[in-house]
Protein backbone atom coordinates (compact mmCIF):
# COMPACT_ATOMS: atom_id res chain seq x y z
CA UNK A 1 0.00 0.00 0.00
CA UNK A 2 1.16 3.34 -0.90
CA UNK A 3 0.00 6.51 0.98
CA UNK A 4 1.14 9.83 -0.66
CA UNK A 5 1.67 13.03 1.20
CA UNK A 6 0.57 16.33 -0.24
CA UNK A 7 2.86 19.30 1.27
CA UNK A 8 2.79 23.11 0.48
CA UNK A 9 5.97 24.73 0.79
CA UNK A 10 5.84 28.56 1.78
CA UNK A 11 7.75 30.74 -0.73
CA UNK A 12 11.34 32.00 0.28
CA UNK A 13 10.10 35.71 0.05
CA UNK A 14 7.58 35.10 2.95
CA UNK A 15 9.75 33.50 5.31
CA UNK A 16 11.76 35.43 8.43
CA UNK A 17 14.28 32.42 8.48
CA UNK A 18 14.04 29.96 5.51
CA UNK A 19 16.57 27.87 6.96
CA UNK A 20 14.32 27.57 9.99
CA UNK A 21 11.57 26.49 7.49
CA UNK A 22 13.55 23.92 5.52
CA UNK A 23 14.18 22.74 8.81
CA UNK A 24 10.68 22.09 10.04
CA UNK A 25 10.05 20.51 6.84
CA UNK A 26 12.47 18.09 7.32
CA UNK A 27 11.35 17.40 10.43
CA UNK A 28 7.57 17.09 9.16
CA UNK A 29 8.81 14.60 6.25
CA UNK A 30 11.02 12.70 8.85
CA UNK A 31 7.65 11.86 10.30
CA UNK A 32 6.09 11.12 7.38
CA UNK A 33 8.97 8.27 6.88
CA UNK A 34 8.37 6.71 10.03
CA UNK A 35 4.54 5.28 9.33
CA UNK A 36 4.95 1.37 9.58
CA UNK A 37 3.37 -1.22 6.93
CA UNK A 38 3.33 1.51 4.19
CA UNK A 39 5.13 3.07 1.50
CA UNK A 40 5.23 6.48 1.99
CA UNK A 41 5.84 9.10 -0.77
CA UNK A 42 6.54 12.91 -0.10
CA UNK A 43 5.01 15.21 -2.71
CA UNK A 44 5.87 19.19 -2.15
CA UNK A 45 4.74 22.19 -3.89
CA UNK A 46 6.62 25.09 -4.14
CA UNK A 47 8.36 28.30 -5.32
CA UNK A 48 11.92 27.45 -3.99
CA UNK A 49 13.38 24.80 -3.47
CA UNK A 50 15.65 24.49 -0.46
CA UNK A 51 18.87 22.90 -0.14
CA UNK A 52 18.62 19.64 1.72
CA UNK A 53 19.01 16.11 1.67
CA UNK A 54 15.73 15.55 1.04
CA UNK A 55 16.16 16.54 -2.51
CA UNK A 56 18.59 13.72 -3.25
CA UNK A 57 15.48 11.06 -1.90
CA UNK A 58 13.67 8.98 -4.23
CA UNK A 59 10.72 9.39 -1.90
CA UNK A 60 10.34 13.27 -2.30
CA UNK A 61 9.62 15.00 -5.50
CA UNK A 62 9.83 18.61 -5.46
CA UNK A 63 7.45 20.22 -7.99
CA UNK A 64 8.65 24.16 -8.22
CA UNK A 65 5.65 25.95 -9.70
CA UNK A 66 5.48 29.30 -11.93
CA UNK A 67 2.84 30.88 -9.81
CA UNK A 68 2.96 34.11 -8.38
CA UNK A 69 4.26 34.97 -4.67
CA UNK A 70 1.44 35.83 -2.21
CA UNK A 71 0.72 38.82 -0.48
CA UNK A 72 1.56 38.08 3.11
CA UNK A 73 -1.80 37.83 4.72
CA UNK A 74 -4.41 35.12 5.27
CA UNK A 75 -6.33 34.85 2.51
CA UNK A 76 -3.89 35.16 -0.49
CA UNK A 77 -1.13 32.63 1.57
CA UNK A 78 -4.28 30.45 1.98
CA UNK A 79 -4.93 30.46 -1.71
CA UNK A 80 -0.86 29.70 -2.07
CA UNK A 81 -1.59 26.46 -0.11
CA UNK A 82 -4.63 25.46 -1.92
CA UNK A 83 -2.21 25.82 -5.74
CA UNK A 84 0.43 23.83 -4.54
CA UNK A 85 -1.13 20.98 -2.63
CA UNK A 86 -3.69 20.63 -5.76
CA UNK A 87 -0.60 20.74 -8.23
CA UNK A 88 1.06 17.97 -5.71
CA UNK A 89 -2.01 15.68 -5.81
CA UNK A 90 -2.47 16.29 -9.69
CA UNK A 91 1.07 14.78 -10.20
CA UNK A 92 0.01 12.12 -7.87
CA UNK A 93 -2.85 11.03 -9.56
CA UNK A 94 -1.10 11.42 -12.51
CA UNK A 95 1.47 8.71 -11.56
CA UNK A 96 -1.57 6.13 -10.50
CA UNK A 97 1.04 4.77 -7.71
CA UNK A 98 -0.76 5.85 -4.73
CA UNK A 99 -3.49 3.91 -2.82
CA UNK A 100 -4.49 6.98 -0.23
CA UNK A 101 -3.52 10.62 -0.54
CA UNK A 102 -3.00 12.70 2.49
CA UNK A 103 -2.64 16.43 2.97
CA UNK A 104 -0.66 17.77 5.70
CA UNK A 105 0.64 20.98 6.50
CA UNK A 106 4.54 21.60 6.28
CA UNK A 107 5.30 22.19 9.91
CA UNK A 108 3.02 19.97 11.23
CA UNK A 109 4.27 16.32 12.38
CA UNK A 110 2.58 13.20 11.77
CA UNK A 111 1.71 10.01 14.27
CA UNK A 112 3.67 7.17 13.37
CA UNK A 113 0.38 5.16 13.74
CA UNK A 114 -1.24 6.80 10.78
CA UNK A 115 -0.04 3.77 8.19
CA UNK A 116 -0.53 1.23 9.86
CA UNK A 117 -4.31 2.42 11.25
CA UNK A 118 -5.29 3.46 7.07
CA UNK A 119 -3.24 -0.28 6.05
CA UNK A 120 -5.56 -2.30 8.26
CA UNK A 121 -9.09 -0.43 7.15
CA UNK A 122 -8.01 -0.53 3.86
CA UNK A 123 -10.91 0.86 1.57
CA UNK A 124 -12.37 3.27 3.80
CA UNK A 125 -12.86 6.45 2.00
CA UNK A 126 -10.96 8.32 4.26
CA UNK A 127 -10.43 9.99 7.33
CA UNK A 128 -10.07 14.01 8.91
CA UNK A 129 -8.25 14.90 11.95
CA UNK A 130 -10.81 14.81 15.16
CA UNK A 131 -8.15 15.83 17.48
CA UNK A 132 -4.06 17.25 17.81
CA UNK A 133 -1.95 18.12 20.00
CA UNK A 134 0.04 22.14 20.38
CA UNK A 135 3.90 22.03 20.97
CA UNK A 136 6.57 24.01 20.34
CA UNK A 137 10.03 22.55 19.89
CA UNK A 138 12.35 22.90 22.86
CA UNK A 139 9.35 22.53 25.20
CA UNK A 140 8.69 20.07 27.60
CA UNK A 141 4.59 20.39 27.60
CA UNK A 142 1.82 19.98 24.81
CA UNK A 143 -1.32 20.70 24.76
CA UNK A 144 -3.83 18.60 23.63
CA UNK A 145 -6.94 19.79 21.60
CA UNK A 146 -10.27 18.36 20.47
CA UNK A 147 -11.57 19.44 17.12
CA UNK A 148 -15.30 20.03 17.56
CA UNK A 149 -17.98 20.95 14.95
CA UNK A 150 -17.55 20.37 11.78
CA UNK A 151 -13.92 21.11 11.69
CA UNK A 152 -10.85 19.05 10.75
CA UNK A 153 -7.27 19.51 11.67
CA UNK A 154 -4.50 19.63 8.88
CA UNK A 155 -4.33 16.33 7.92
CA UNK A 156 -7.00 14.54 6.10
CA UNK A 157 -6.64 11.60 4.22
CA UNK A 158 -8.68 10.42 1.07
CA UNK A 159 -8.94 7.07 -1.10
CA UNK A 160 -6.55 8.61 -4.31
CA UNK A 161 -10.07 7.30 -6.80
CA UNK A 162 -11.55 9.95 -5.10
CA UNK A 163 -9.59 13.38 -5.51
CA UNK A 164 -11.72 15.23 -7.71
CA UNK A 165 -10.39 18.47 -9.54
CA UNK A 166 -12.19 21.93 -10.61
CA UNK A 167 -11.07 24.57 -13.22
CA UNK A 168 -12.70 28.16 -12.95
CA UNK A 169 -15.33 29.60 -13.16
CA UNK A 170 -15.39 27.32 -10.13
CA UNK A 171 -18.59 26.00 -9.15
CA UNK A 172 -20.43 22.97 -7.06
CA UNK A 173 -20.57 21.91 -3.61
CA UNK A 174 -17.05 22.83 -2.59
CA UNK A 175 -17.63 26.66 -4.06
CA UNK A 176 -21.43 26.23 -2.18
CA UNK A 177 -19.97 25.27 1.09
CA UNK A 178 -17.14 28.17 1.02
CA UNK A 179 -19.43 30.56 0.02
CA UNK A 180 -21.78 29.41 2.70
CA UNK A 181 -19.01 29.91 5.20
CA UNK A 182 -18.83 34.05 3.96
CA UNK A 183 -15.37 33.30 2.39
CA UNK A 184 -16.06 35.18 -0.30
CA UNK A 185 -12.62 37.19 -0.68
CA UNK A 186 -10.62 33.85 -0.65
CA UNK A 187 -12.55 32.74 -2.97
CA UNK A 188 -11.93 35.63 -5.63
CA UNK A 189 -7.99 35.63 -5.00
CA UNK A 190 -8.66 31.93 -5.61
CA UNK A 191 -10.55 32.41 -8.79
CA UNK A 192 -7.50 35.16 -10.08
CA UNK A 193 -5.62 32.39 -10.27
CA UNK A 194 -7.14 30.48 -12.88
CA UNK A 195 -5.68 27.57 -12.48
CA UNK A 196 -7.19 23.83 -11.23
CA UNK A 197 -7.54 23.09 -7.85
CA UNK A 198 -8.28 20.18 -5.90
CA UNK A 199 -12.18 20.37 -4.91
CA UNK A 200 -11.48 18.63 -0.95
CA UNK A 201 -8.22 20.94 -0.59
CA UNK A 202 -10.11 24.20 -1.70
CA UNK A 203 -12.83 23.82 0.86
CA UNK A 204 -10.54 23.57 3.35
CA UNK A 205 -10.78 22.59 7.17
CA UNK A 206 -13.87 23.52 7.72
CA UNK A 207 -15.70 21.82 4.87
CA UNK A 208 -13.84 18.54 4.54
CA UNK A 209 -16.22 16.43 5.97
CA UNK A 210 -19.42 18.45 4.74
CA UNK A 211 -17.81 18.21 1.32
CA UNK A 212 -17.08 14.32 1.23
CA UNK A 213 -20.50 13.73 3.00
CA UNK A 214 -21.85 15.38 0.38
CA UNK A 215 -19.83 13.66 -2.22
CA UNK A 216 -21.75 10.62 -1.07
CA UNK A 217 -18.61 9.19 0.58
CA UNK A 218 -18.24 10.09 4.08
CA UNK A 219 -14.72 10.53 5.76
CA UNK A 220 -14.23 9.07 9.62
CA UNK A 221 -12.77 10.42 12.64
CA UNK A 222 -9.15 9.30 13.29
CA UNK A 223 -9.14 7.76 16.38
CA UNK A 224 -5.50 9.58 17.75
CA UNK A 225 -4.22 12.37 17.62
CA UNK A 226 -3.09 12.76 13.71
CA UNK A 227 -0.81 15.66 14.29
CA UNK A 228 1.54 17.69 16.81
CA UNK A 229 0.89 21.42 15.59
CA UNK A 230 4.12 23.12 15.59
CA UNK A 231 3.21 26.81 17.11
CA UNK A 232 6.20 28.99 16.05
CA UNK A 233 6.86 32.82 15.09
CA UNK A 234 6.53 32.30 11.54
CA UNK A 235 3.43 30.11 11.22
CA UNK A 236 0.73 30.86 8.30
CA UNK A 237 -1.56 31.64 11.30
CA UNK A 238 0.21 34.45 12.62
CA UNK A 239 -0.03 36.25 9.15
CA UNK A 240 -2.02 39.67 9.42
CA UNK A 241 -1.76 39.92 13.62
CA UNK A 242 -0.49 38.36 16.36
CA UNK A 243 -0.53 34.75 16.48
CA UNK A 244 -3.48 34.97 14.29
CA UNK A 245 -5.74 37.13 17.16
CA UNK A 246 -5.24 40.25 16.68
CA UNK A 247 -8.49 41.37 18.47
CA UNK A 248 -7.36 39.88 21.46
CA UNK A 249 -6.01 41.87 24.20
CA UNK A 250 -3.27 40.83 26.79
CA UNK A 251 -6.07 40.57 29.25
CA UNK A 252 -8.29 38.24 27.08
CA UNK A 253 -4.80 36.38 25.89
CA UNK A 254 -3.95 35.30 29.24
CA UNK A 255 -7.97 34.29 29.90
CA UNK A 256 -7.84 32.06 27.40
CA UNK A 257 -4.25 30.81 28.29
CA UNK A 258 -5.98 29.50 32.03
CA UNK A 259 -9.06 28.21 30.56
CA UNK A 260 -6.43 25.34 28.84
CA UNK A 261 -3.94 24.90 31.68
CA UNK A 262 -6.48 21.35 31.83
CA UNK A 263 -5.36 20.25 28.75
CA UNK A 264 -1.75 20.24 29.13
CA UNK A 265 0.23 17.06 29.26
CA UNK A 266 3.72 16.04 29.29
CA UNK A 267 5.85 15.45 26.10
CA UNK A 268 6.93 11.71 27.42
CA UNK A 269 9.48 9.53 25.93
CA UNK A 270 6.35 8.01 23.77
CA UNK A 271 4.71 10.37 22.42
CA UNK A 272 8.34 11.97 21.18
CA UNK A 273 9.08 8.52 19.77
CA UNK A 274 5.77 8.78 18.00
CA UNK A 275 5.76 11.94 16.30
CA UNK A 276 9.82 11.37 15.83
CA UNK A 277 10.23 14.84 17.69
CA UNK A 278 14.07 15.49 18.30
CA UNK A 279 15.84 15.53 22.00
CA UNK A 280 15.58 18.96 23.07
CA UNK A 281 19.48 18.77 23.05
CA UNK A 282 19.46 17.96 19.09
CA UNK A 283 17.03 20.95 18.21
CA UNK A 284 19.21 24.01 17.74
CA UNK A 285 19.24 27.10 20.16
CA UNK A 286 17.81 29.64 18.23
CA UNK A 287 14.88 27.09 17.28
CA UNK A 288 13.72 26.17 20.98
CA UNK A 289 10.11 27.82 22.69
CA UNK A 290 10.39 29.79 19.72
CA UNK A 291 6.45 29.82 19.99
CA UNK A 292 4.02 28.69 22.70
CA UNK A 293 1.61 26.19 23.29
CA UNK A 294 -1.42 28.15 24.32
CA UNK A 295 -1.77 30.01 20.77
CA UNK A 296 -4.85 29.05 19.39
Amino acid sequence: MVIAFCLSLRARALANDWAYHTWLLERVVQSMFAQPQVEVQVVIGCHDVPDTPLRYDSRVQFLQLDVEIPQKNFEDMSVDKVIKNSAAARWVVSQGAADYIAFNDADDLVSGRLGGFIHSNRGTAGWYNAAQRMYTYGGHLMRSHAITGGFSGPCVVVRSDLVSFSRPPFSGLWVDLVLGGGEDRYLDYLSRHRREVCDLVAGGHEHYRAFMSGRGCPLQPLPFAANVVINHGDSMSTAGGRHGYPWLSSLGRLKRSLRWVPSLRLATPAVRREFQIPANSDIPDSYRRNGSVFWR
